[in-house]
Formats: structure tokens, C-alpha cells, sequence
């Protein structure tokens, strides 16, 4: 979780320079999810992101300096440049691509799962989106399908309220649970939580290894940031609600009273994190731009 925070706050000031080829959609405030998901994930198993990418893929073993190569729009990025923050592609972790198309990824997760059930696959697919995705037909198309074709595919909604700047109790007539219930196993999963996070999912994940069948978890969490770009939300999540929901700082309490970690070691993982995170950014700025004449590979 210290990874993707620092990260993410370490590109803000960054952004507006224009150095970055990209647009971001940061996941400061969520990191807890991603985290929680992915520890319960094998390198096999598959996942597809949502446009708040950054997370999910560090969590699932992305390395950093390739990550952020692809930011820098450099032919070491983890996409060769041609993907950005919202197409995401490691096939050795389980990352075959995403899509920047709301919702795209959740029917990308769903054929996964079909092709791991034809082959007799051992390993299962996650689709990771946000509630906003929730509105659009493929989610409603991938619920139905994956329960009528019982397939190994996990539906992990991160929950924050908003679908870039309209809020769900706007957009939103069922509670996405309750509807979910009726096709499959849900589970209600509090995202701002790392240990919730971590027991719910492994359960979530647990049941979808052993019955091949797939599962729905609502993981409710909070946006700190505007949807797009490098400006906290205020107005929607002050600062005394990013206090009070952290998930880092809810997890370092609980680790500091049970003495399992104290304020020193914490700051040891921190500077080690910041080290990768400029060896990483040294990385991507000593990396080549793509030539011209590399335009029409892999077309």
C-alpha cells in the first residue's frame, strides 16, 4: 500500500510538466483493495483493470520501472509505449491487457474465465472496476453470462461513490448487492479496511477456485482524488474524512498496538520505497522514445 501511495504522489507534481504521455486516474485513498485482492492471486491467475490501473498492477508484481516507463510514453514501458496508464499488459503476471472503455475490462475478465473453463485451466480471472461501470450494459451482460456459463471469474467492485463526478446515489436505482445476490455469491467487503479487505476477498477468491463458479464482491471505499488528474477532492472527501478512512494509517494502528512493526521500521520501508520509486524514474527517463519507423509493428 506505501508503493502505490508514494507513487502516486510522487507523479503529481510531475503531470503538470507534460512529461507524462498520459492521463492519470490515481489511486490515492483505495490502495487497500488492490492489495487485499491481489495477495490471495496467483501469477497465473488473471485480472483486467478498471481506468484507476496503477494499483491493481503493482499489487498483482508489476515492477515499478516498467510501469512507469510506460507513463514516460518509453519503449521499455510494460505496453512499448503504446498503451498508457489505462492499457496495462504483463502477460507473465496474469495481465493480458485492459481497456479504457468503462466496463470494457469487466467483459475482458469474463472471456478469460470462459477460456480458463474450456481448457481446463486450474487458475481463475478477476475483473476489477469501479461502481460508475456498473451502468453500462456489459456489467449487466458479464453477471448474466457468467452465472448461466458458470465460469471462474470474480467481479471485484471498488465502490467510491462516484462515476467521475456524479454520485451514485444519482446514478444509481438497485443496491449493486442485493442485485448482485440474485446471479451469484456476493460479498459485502469494507474497502477502506486492509485485514477486510483480505479476509472477504480470500473468501471471495477461495470460493471461485473450489466451485469453478463465479462471485461478486462490493468493496465500499472512498476517492480521494478528482477522477482524472493530480487535484484531492475536497468537497466530496475532506481531509478529516481521508484521516478517519485511511487504509494505511488504519493498518500501521493496528500493527503498532499489537507490536508487530514500530515507527522506525515503517520509515525503513518507506525510504526503500522511495529509492525504487527514482531508481524507477531514472529508469524511464534514460529509455528511448519508440522510432518513428516502429509505428506499424504488432499492428
Amino acid at each position: 500500500m506505501i508503493l502505490i501511495r508514494r507513487f502516486s504522489e510522487y507523479l503529481i507534481p510531475i503531470y503538470p510538466t507534460d512529461v507524462l504521455v498520459t492521463p492519470l486516474h490515481l489511486h490515492i485513498g483505495q490502495e487497500a483493495v488492490p492489495v487485499g485482492l491481489c495477495a490471495h492471486l496467483s501469477d497465473k491467475d488473471t485480472i483486467s483493470f478498471s481506468h484507476r490501473s496503477h494499483g491493481p498492477a503493482l499489487a498483482k508484481g508489476m515492477k515499478l520501472k516498467y510501469l512507469m516507463a510506460e507513463l514516460y510514453g518509453k519503449v521499455t514501458g510494460c505496453s512499448r509505449s503504446r498503451g498508457g496508464s489505462m492499457h496495462i499488459v504483463e502477460p507473465e503476471l496474469g495481465m493480458h491487457g485492459s481497456s479504457a472503455i468503462v466496463g470494457g475490462g469487466i467483459a475482458l475478465g469474463a472471456g478469460m474465465a470462459l477460456a480458463a473453463k474450456l481448457s481446463n485451466a486450474t487458475h481463475i480471472s478477476v475483473s476489477f472496476f469501479g461502481d460508475g461501470a456498473t451502468n453500462t450494459g456489459l456489467f449487466w451482460e458479464t453477471l448474466n453470462f457468467s452465472a448461466l456459463k458458470e465460469i471462474p471469474l470474480l467481479l471485484v467492485c471498488e465502490h467510491n461513490g462516484w462515476a467521475n463526478n456524479m454520485s451514485s446515489n444519482n446514478h444509481m436505482f438497485a443496491d449493486l448487492l442485493s442485485v448482485s445476490k440474485s446471479f451469484m455469491k456476493s460479498f459485502d467487503i469494507d474497502g477502506t479496511d486492509a485485514l477486510d479487505v483480505f479476509k472477504g476477498i480470500g473468501q471471495a477468491v477461495n470460493y471461485v477456485r473450489e466451485t469453478r463458479k463465479p462471485a461478486f464482491a462490493l468493496c465500499k471505499t472512498l476517492r480521494w482524488m478528482n477522477h482524472l488528474g493530480i487535484s484531492y477532492d475536497e468537497i466530496n472527501c475532506p481531509e478529516n474524512v481521508r484521516k478517519k478512512n485511511c487504509p494505511i494509517q488504519k493498518l500501521k494502528t493496528i500493527m503498532i498496538e499489537n507490536k508487530m512493526i514500530d515507527e522506525q521500521k515503517i520509515n525503513e520501508i518507506i525510504a526503500e520505497v522511495d529509492q525504487e520509486i527514482l531508481s524507477a524514474d531514472c529508469f524511464a527517463k534514460a529509455s528511448p522514445f519508440p522510432s518513428p519507423d516502429s509505428l506499424m509493428e504488432d499492428a
